[in-house]
């Protein structure tokens, strides 16, 4: 089964409904994958898509209200939604908001408050990866993160006002000391993003995406950078979390609706989804 027909791959969890929920803008998507770590209270937040993988950050809570926890990231196959390794991040890592891919093997894990790096294929390998650290200063916050094109992009998450996501080039990400201070006047790039925003997306062509959420209602944006607006909304499923293009352009989401600390809440849908975006109406 390749995940086309509805069908949600790799492994079920063991509590919620027979059936995930019905979601909008089901059209568009056309592969499925139940996201890791279910079973032990694992709850999705950053995704990332890197080669022929899918990564997703994660933070473990089983008790409703309690939004932070110990920090992982696990590796899938996004052909048959199986997990092919995991590694733990260290504290003060507790809610593990947002994934970065920059290239040049460095995977970036934004957390609330600090950003970490990690070479990528050691991680995997290594029982204890050695991590670099830099302390996130004043306006920067890392409920979200992007990959982009030898940069990586922290979003902040607001509910009352628009929020902000900064861009930092890996040249200055690598001139950083271990420990030291990532400051907002080292980004090269500002924007205004929307209200409850959960993840970021930045497409080859250059536009950006940012998803939008609470558990009972999803939304997905398409930027006009220059203006900070979206030009583009779309209805997706409730819960939507982190978002990443894949090298075939082709765009994958994860949703925390199900997770088993909200479990009692509808929808149910703890999945990993791909989207045609061209086919969201």
């Amino acid at each position: 089964m390749h995940g086309s027909d509805g069908v949600v791959l790799g492994t079920r969890p063991g509590y919620g409904p027979a059936a995930v929920s019905a979601v909008p803008n089901r059209a568009a998507m056309d592969r499925f994958l139940w996201v890791p770590g279910l079973n032990e209270g694992w709850n999705p937040q950053g995704l990332a898509a890197v080669g022929g993988s899918l990564l997703i950050s994660a933070y473990r809570s089983e008790h409703f209200g309690v939004n932070r926890g110990p920090c992982r990231v696990f590796r899938i196959d996004p052909v048959n939604g199986g997990e092919t390794g995991h590694f733990d991040v260290p504290p003060p890592c507790g809610h593990a908001g947002g994934l970065a891919y920059a290239g040049a093997g460095e995977l970036y894990i934004a957390d609330t408050h600090t950003l970490f790096e990690v070479d990528l294929a050691g991680a995997f390998r290594d029982p204890l990866p050695a991590f670099r650290s830099f302390a996130l200063g004043p306006g920067l916050k890392g409920a979200l993160a992007a990959s982009g094109s030898n940069a990586v992009w922290i979003g902040t998450y607001e509910e009352d006002r628009p929020g902000r996501i900064f861009k930092f080039d890996r040249a200055v990400l690598d001139r950083l000391a271990d420990g030291a201070v990532l400051s907002e006047d080292l980004a090269s790039t500002t924007q205004t993003i929307p209200a409850y925003a959960q993840g970021a997306a930045v497409a080859a062509s250059g536009e950006l995406w940012v998803s939008r959420s609470e558990i009972a209602w999803g939304a997905l944006d398409e930027l006009d950078i220059a203006a900070g607006r979206a030009v583009r909304r779309y209805a997706v499923p409730g819960g939507i979390e982190g978002i990443s293009f894949d090298d075939a352009g082709r765009m994958w989401a994860v949703s925390e609706a199900g997770a088993r600390h909200n479990r009692w809440i509808s929808p149910f849908f703890p999945v990993i989804f791909r989207l045609d975006i061209e086919r969201l109406t």
